[in-house]
């Protein structure tokens, strides 16, 4: 007969699955709480002790979601496991999907024609991928809760590195070529000629104008002819982009 109840407790459950709801009275007044504690009151049902072992196992592994006082058991729980509870609608997932040769009379029909209408197995795994998506995309915005959370660290960080990069005197990317500019047009200008073709500096070639710097600034760090030549290199670059652009 199936039970019109929305919930049970495990070992409610495994009495009716096992049919001995009229030796219910009597397998309670056992301490549950010791474990073999129905095996050794009872041999002589089994499958009692195998079925509620099995039902409790299925919880902490997930498999089967009980609750106590409306809150989620995990395998975490402190909770004393007499006292899980399990809805009805779990129950028949888990059986359909782990024990589908399992029809235990308190949950399903005996014999019933349902030839013309929707199986109760179809039912029920269209609500487990229902289920299952949207388990699935409640772990996707948890990831992108993360994900943003950690984002916005990152740019965080990224700000105090620009600033303490500036602070020490290292030019970022835009500073950079703000300087290449400076410097290019300052080697235009220096180096240049007048409309009229008059050399503007004393300075006949860019390897003159390196090589006076060097005689004045001798030894000073970020002033070597090799730093010189790459930095007048990028500037002459970055003006002749910018004068094609």
């Amino acid at each position: 007969m199936i039970s019109i109840r929305s919930s049970y407790h495990p070992i409610d459950a495994a009495i009716l699955w096992c049919d001995l709801s009229d030796h219910k009275d009597e397998i309670l007044q056992v301490d549950l709480s010791q474990p073999g504690s129905l095996r050794k009151h009872f041999p002589q049902w089994p499958k009692l002790h195998d079925h509620v072992e099995c039902i409790y196992d299925a919880i902490l592994s997930g498999e089967l979601p009980a609750t106590y006082l409306g809150q989620p058991i995990t395998s975490d729980s402190h909770v004393h496991r007499v006292y899980y509870s399990v809805r009805r609608i779990d129950l028949l997932v888990w059986f359909v999907r782990s024990h589908p040769d399992q029809k235990p009379a308190f949950l399903f029909a005996q014999n019933v024609d349902h030839s013309e209408c929707v199986s109760l197995d179809a039912h029920l795994a269209k609500q487990a991928e229902l289920d299952y998506a949207v388990h699935t995309i409640e772990q996707l915005q948890q990831t992108y809760a993360a994900t943003t959370d950690e984002m916005a660290s990152l740019s965080t960080l990224n700000d105090k590195l620009k600033a303490r990069l500036e602070s020490l005197g290292i030019p970022s990317e835009t500073s950079e070529a703000m300087h290449n500019t400076l410097i290019g047009a300052m080697l235009a200008t220096t180096l240049g000629k007048t409309p009229n073709g008059k050399q503007q500096s004393i300075y006949s070639s860019q390897a003159a104008l390196v090589q006076a710097i060097l005689l004045r600034f001798p030894g000073v760090d970020g002033l070597s002819k090799s730093t010189i030549d790459r930095r007048f290199a990028d500037a002459r670059r970055l003006m002749a982009q910018i004068k094609r652009d």
